[in-house]
């Protein structure tokens, strides 16, 4: 009965949160426009390198899921928003709005669709699926799918993509990585810290204050906390029924064929899905994950720009020491994981399981360490080269945008001062007539 009412008592505080949240979306900006607008000062809108346009910026107004872009201004260009000739040449514009972000901008009596979205960040961001959950008009109808690999393997592969494939993480040895992150994760609650029994006995407030803290909303480089996969998860069950989460092992994943993962994937979603979009999901290996094993990349190739033929998108592969840190900090993470993965199993009732084959690695020899650094040495550069091009690039964009802002200042200088020209004339005109008895002498 206890926990009944508690679960009635969480309820009901989700709805008057959701329905809050919602008032306060629709009336945002009311006050300025005197009306109910879909319009906002926040959202997509309010990108301050707009402001250069009249009406753009945090200072104007406009439909929180658009985006304002300008001819003459490239630095509000996106890759989904970009300015194409026909505005220009056909419409006449100098400027113009484009969708950048429906959700959760767009209200149902604009548009009817069915959106997809995907990231690693918002199961682990306790208040993302809040929002997801008040934003619906229908909490019962969002679907997600929930891909999760080899504990181990999954923290290695992130430190090894965002400390040696993108030089986020300037902490280039993982066993020291974890060693610092495992840390943090104790201080931030010692109570809870290695203690997934008690996780579970948490209402629902406690265990979302727990995930945002500890896990930083989901953040990039929370390398055991992401690979703590329950909590998140039985936080994200506390709004949404488990029938609405599709729970996959990577490993299972990526010996699928493309059919049978688009046919999955159509069926839990309810998208429409015929033989024809199966054909093309499978055409030319779309939708096929690689079957080749995991081995370390051969000499002067790049495996950390992405996926490559053949090759799953993964960064574990980036370390030739690969095999000996996941040999040196396997068994300790294997034990410290363990007792999340059987809370796993508790909370989505599937009998998830990881084996110890599922993080090793091959060992390299010498001459194929030394030839893995070089190639990572070369790939180093070569990033580093990039960046110094974009940077570039950048100041080159800034300077066309003040260019370009300079000019529209003094053109409506210049159509002030023609305004105010004809102005005067008209005065004087009208002084004429009064003087000359309503008519104007020459």
């Amino acid at each position: 009965g206890g926990g009944a009412a508690a679960e009635g008592e969480a309820a009901g505080a989700v709805a008057r949160a959701r329905a809050e949240m919602l008032e306060s979306a629709r009336s945002h900006c009311a006050a300025r426009l005197g009306e109910e607008a879909r319009c906002s000062a926040v959202g997509t809108g309010m990108l301050r390198h707009v402001a250069a346009i009249p009406g753009g910026g945090p200072n104007g107004c406009s439909h929180p899921g658009c985006h304002r872009i300008a001819k003459g201004l490239p630095g509000s260009w996106q890759p989904v928003c970009q300015w194409l000739p026909e505005l220009d040449a056909k419409l006449n514009l100098t400027d113009a709005h484009c969708i950048r972000s429906i959700t959760p901008w767009v209200s149902s009596r604009e548009l009817n669709l069915s959106l997809v979205d995907f990231t690693p960040n918002y199961l682990c961001d306790a208040k993302a699926m809040q929002r997801i959950h008040f934003s619906s008009l229908d909490p019962s109808r969002p679907r997600f799918i929930v891909v999760m690999r080899d504990p181990v393997m999954r923290a290695f592969s992130e430190w090894s993509m965002f400390a040696l494939a993108w030089n986020w993480d300037a902490e280039r040895n993982f066993t020291s990585a974890m060693e610092g992150k495992l840390s943090a994760l104790r201080r931030c609650n010692e109570t809870l810290f290695d203690q997934p029994l008690l996780l579970e006995t948490l209402p629902t407030e406690e265990l979302a204050e727990y995930v945002q803290s500890c896990y930083r909303q989901g953040r990039a480089m929370m390398y055991p906390q992401l690979s703590m996969y329950a909590p998140c998860i039985l936080h994200a069950l506390r709004y949404f029924r488990r029938e609405q989460f599709l729970f996959l092992r990577y490993e299972d994943l990526m010996k699928m064929s493309a059919e049978a993962i688009v046919r999955l994937v159509g069926h839990f979603s309810g998208l429409h899905l015929d033989a024809e979009l199966v054909a093309q999901a499978v055409e030319g290996g779309k939708c096929q994950p690689s079957h080749r094993e995991h081995s370390a990349p051969p000499p002067g190739s790049n495996s950390s720009r992405g996926p490559v033929k053949g090759r799953p998108m993964s960064f574990s592969d980036t370390s030739p020491d690969a095999a000996d840190y996941l040999a040196d900090t396997g068994t300790h993470l294997e034990r410290f994981f363990d007792p999340y993965n059987q809370m796993l199993v508790r909370a989505i009732g599937t009998p998830f399981r990881w084996r110890r084959r599922d993080h090793r690695k091959r060992f390299l020899n010498a001459t194929e360490k030394e030839a893995a650094r070089v190639a990572l040495e070369q790939r180093d550069a070569q990033k580093a080269e990039n960046k110094r091009k974009r940077k570039a690039k950048l100041r080159e964009q800034v300077k066309a945008n003040n260019e370009w802002a300079k000019k529209q200042k003094l053109r409506r200088q210049a159509s002030g001062r023609k305004a105010s020209g004809r102005r005067a004339l008209r005065a004087a005109m009208a002084e004429a007539r009064a003087e000359g008895g309503g008519k104007l002498k020459a």
